[in-house]
């Protein structure tokens, strides 16, 4: 069996992938177990992490395009702008589709577990 080789690709792709399914999986069980509205919140606030990631991932690479001197103020704009749709999308979640604030919570960790779980693979794979 030929050996995968890691690159800069295979980890984004790993990531979205293992978030989408991390997201649904934990959705569907929050919703069943816990309540709708719960699995709901759970699922969105997975997709919203996930927005979040792929804003980050193209600001960068817009970033580096640009000359060094418009790089920085480029990059702040983008900054401010992301944390500004984050909270107007959270604020309508919670205020006004009344989405459950654990869920949410959970679902925005999503990412986070998958970056935890694809870290732990690396360091303990066969010559990694």
């Amino acid at each position: 069996m030929a050996e995968t080789r890691i690159n800069e690709s295979n980890i984004f792709s790993w990531l979205v992938r293992g978030s989408l399914l991390l997201s649904g999986i934990l959705g569907a069980a929050g919703a069943l177990l816990v309540s709708p509205r719960f699995g709901g919140s759970l699922f969105v606030g997975g997709m919203l992490a996930l927005a979040n990631f792929f804003w980050i991932r193209s600001g960068l690479e817009a970033a580096l395009r640009l000359q060094p001197r418009n790089a920085s103020r480029y990059a702040i704009v983008r900054y401010v702008l992301r944390l500004a749709i984050m909270a107007a999308f959270l604020y309508l979640l919670i205020v006004v589709f009344k989405a459950d604030i654990f869920g949410l919570v959970i679902g925005l960790s999503v990412l986070v577990l998958n970056i935890i779980a694809f870290s732990i693979y690396l360091s303990t794979r066969k010559g990694g």
